[in-house]
């Protein structure tokens, strides 16, 4: 929410969202949430997260890391701020992804064991409200950062992932998730990869249900077609819109032909095809075309 100053307009609000750039703002705001989370009064996890970095992250000597609570800190600190904006985004992804793992502590008895009373999960969504609030360009989809901002896209990419997952497709969510790092890659995306991915997971569910090896989408539709009924003209369209075609090669895409393929393109893509795959889930589950998990 902007603040009184900014709502009366004494103060201007920057408008432009940060997509190759960190602010002193977002940056301290990351840390603060490290430090409320892992400086914790009752359990301080400073000598489990530098050693965690340092090894895994950071890949430096372990064994050269200072021993107080207060200095690991200051050496998580001193490294998090000298970063560069996409490398600080990428150890703010290692510690979201990790959380769990580094804060769970087993006990030398039984199964016994105390995780962090904040999840990975809650982690993740103090780190997209942060996100959201000082306007950068990226939030978390699928445990990934990804330069896709729009709550309703970012909702319907989460969906086909889950849903794909729940109708035991994992091809099609992990073709979802690569096409989410391909786009966020840091610092130089990957387009055309981005948009590969992304029609392979349509490619994914139109073998599941068409029951084929062929990679074309027009079986598939037929099939559903078939037992659930899809408007003749709905079904026309969504073969040209996406261009599809039967070959050897498989599902091809005439955005491919363009000598040049930007952030607009696989965006445009990839929420689109995560549309288009949750769709043909749900489509093809109405007609019990899919086995369950």
């Amino acid at each position: 929410m902007p603040r009184f100053s900014e709502r009366i307009g004494v103060v201007k609000r920057s408008k432009a969202l940060q997509v190759d750039s960190m602010s002193d703002e977002l940056r301290n705001s990351l840390w603060n949430l490290f430090l409320q989370l892992y400086d914790d009064r009752e359990d301080r996890y400073w000598s489990r997260v530098a050693p965690y970095i340092a090894r895994y992250f950071r890949k430096v000597p372990a064994d050269e890391l200072p021993y107080q609570d207060y200095d690991l800190r200051q050496w998580v600190k001193d490294y998090f701020f000298d970063l560069a904006w996409y490398t600080a985004y990428d150890l703010t992804e290692f510690l979201v992804r990790s959380h769990t793992e580094i804060t769970t502590i087993s006990y030398g008895y039984g199964d016994h064991s105390q995780s962090h009373r904040v999840n990975s999960e809650r982690f993740m969504n103090a780190v997209n409200w942060i996100l959201e609030q000082e306007l950068s360009g990226f939030r978390f989809i699928q445990g990934v950062l990804a330069p896709i901002t729009d709550s309703a896209e970012v909702a319907e990419i989460e969906g086909a992932a889950d849903a794909a997952r729940e109708a035991g497709l994992d091809g099609a969510r992990v073709h979802i998730r690569t096409a989410i790092e391909l786009i966020g890659k840091k610092p130089t995306p990957d387009y055309r990869n981005a948009i590969k991915e992304a029609i392979s997971a349509v490619e994914s569910v139109s073998k599941q249900i068409s029951g084929s090896d062929s990679a074309s989408l027009d079986p598939a539709l037929k099939k559903l077609a078939t037992k659930v009924g899809i408007h003749g003209a709905l079904k026309e369209g969504f073969s040209r819109l996406y261009g599809f075609t039967s070959d050897e090669d498989g599902i091809r895409h005439a955005i491919m032909d363009q000598p040049s393929v930007g952030f607009a393109e696989a965006k445009y893509m990839i929420v689109s095809c995560s549309a288009f795959v949750h769709y043909l889930i749900q489509k093809a589950e109405e007609a019990g075309l899919l086995k369950q998990k």
